[in-house]
């Protein structure tokens, strides 16, 4: 006869290869692996309520880090402690990770046209999801200003103060003066456990330290150390999920000329790659810190060491907040200042997705505009006509991608797989 700690036990087990059919399975990003959850996780495994879930993504939601990733790791921590939470969390991440590594490394072995059309494709998804992040803005004068402002300033200034910065500001204006009502909530926060926030902060002031130092001393230890110190960073500040990262990334990786670890074709390789890859979008920078490491001029040893820094520096501060937070959020969520600074953080996350799209978007209409000028001045001197051949094909797959999106019952990864062997044929 199974006794309490034996069923639990085996719950646990079932629990976590629930967790493993999801993790090869959820495709689509935060929104879609929020519905799975209710649908697996809920209303057919019953682990805990819906009004559960909600309230743990809400959680979530006003914390850095993965939305989805921390929501599920929320939901095995409530269901079997943080031993649970840590293994369901491991689970969780793999199969994305191994996917965008061996992406990284299949680069050295595969011809780069191949990926031709991956990014056109990817600016798609990025447009398509800066229409639709418009959706979640707020519509008053303070929200959208904000949105419009940190689009703005992102885009004119190419540097990653402009990230926290603007967040910490985004959050100040709608704490003084947003339209919900302030009602000051005075109790003090009882059984806080440090360990975990302390842990936090000491690592992000420890790899900046260590990589600082190493850098003049030690080049080639060092760069994995400041990739991860990057990837760290960004890891504490995202606040909007896997779109916010993405603009976090390219300006940090892409736009950021001191470093310039990737450049924009590879970085939308890397973005259009990712939705054929299920489980946390953030597993983006595995691909990016693997790229990094592969052009900073290290092999095939160095690539697989940039894609485990990637993958640690991005999701352990999140997982370090949500062991933190988990335990106390019964008292923290009854205070109103949390909800109020939400309101700026994400208006100005959206302004960021919006500066990533125009910034993505530039480079592609300056090439029409360019080579158009070449095509009507070859055909004035009478000379053979400037071919545009890569640019008609790449602007027909950027509006194939709009539409097929717009079709949501339709799977992205079936697009990717499409891109891919159209560049195949065409250039392999």
């Amino acid at each position: 006869m199974l006794t309490r700690t034996d069923y639990k036990r085996v719950r646990e087990i079932v629990f976590l290869k629930d967790v493993a059919l999801l993790a090869v399975s959820a495709f689509g990003g935060p929104e879609m692996h929020i519905s799975l959850f209710l649908k697996h996780l809920v209303r057919e495994k019953k682990y805990i309520s819906e009004t559960d879930l909600l309230e743990l993504n809400s959680l979530c939601q006003i914390l850095p880090g993965p939305s989805s990733t921390q929501t599920l790791t929320s939901i095995a921590y409530k269901i079997g402690g943080p031993r649970l939470a840590f293994l369901a969390l491991m689970i969780w991440i793999l199969p994305a990770t191994l996917l965008m590594s061996f992406f990284v490394l299949s680069t050295s072995f595969v011809k780069p046209e191949v990926f031709t059309f991956i990014g056109p494709m990817a600016l798609g998804f990025i447009v398509v999801a800066a229409f639709q992040m418009f959706k979640l803005l707020k519509k008053d004068r303070i929200n959208i200003g904000l949105a419009i402002l940190a689009a703005l300033l992102s885009f004119l200034f190419h540097s990653p103060v402009a990230f926290p910065v603007l967040l910490l500001a985004g959050a100040l204006v709608t704490v003084n003066f947003g339209k919900k009502d302030f009602i000051p909530n005075n109790k003090p926060l009882l059984n806080i456990r440090w360990a975990n926030l302390s842990l936090m902060f000491m690592i992000l002031i420890t790899v900046a330290v260590v990589g600082l130092y190493t850098k003049t001393q030690f080049p080639r230890f060092s760069q994995p150390i400041r990739l991860f110190e990057n990837t760290y960073r960004m890891g504490t500040m995202v606040f909007g999920g896997g779109n916010v990262l993405y603009s976090m990334i390219l300006k940090e990786f892409v736009e950021f000329k001191p470093k310039q670890y990737l450049t924009l074709n590879e970085f939308n390789t890397g973005l259009g790659l990712l939705q054929a890859v299920p489980g946390p979008t953030f597993s983006l920078a595995t691909f990016a810190n693997g790229m990094a490491m592969k052009n900073l001029g290290y092999g095939f040893n160095g690539q697989l060491i940039g894609c485990a820094v990637g993958t640690l520096a991005i999701f352990l501060p999140g997982t370090l907040l949500i062991f933190f937070v988990y335990p106390i959020w019964s008292q923290v969520k009854e205070y109103p200042i949390i909800y109020r600074s939400l309101d700026g953080i994400i208006s100005v996350s959206i302004g960021f997705i919006w500066s990533a799209a125009i910034f993505m978007l530039w480079p592609y209409l300056q090439s029409i505009v360019s080579e158009c000028a070449l095509f009507f001045e070859s055909q004035k001197k009478g000379i053979a006509m400037h071919d545009l051949t890569d640019q008609y094909l790449s602007l027909i797959v950027f509006i194939i991608t709009l539409v097929y999106l717009q079709y949501k019952k339709l799977p992205t990864v079936l697009l990717v797989f499409v891109t891919l062997l159209a560049g195949y044929l065409l250039y392999a």
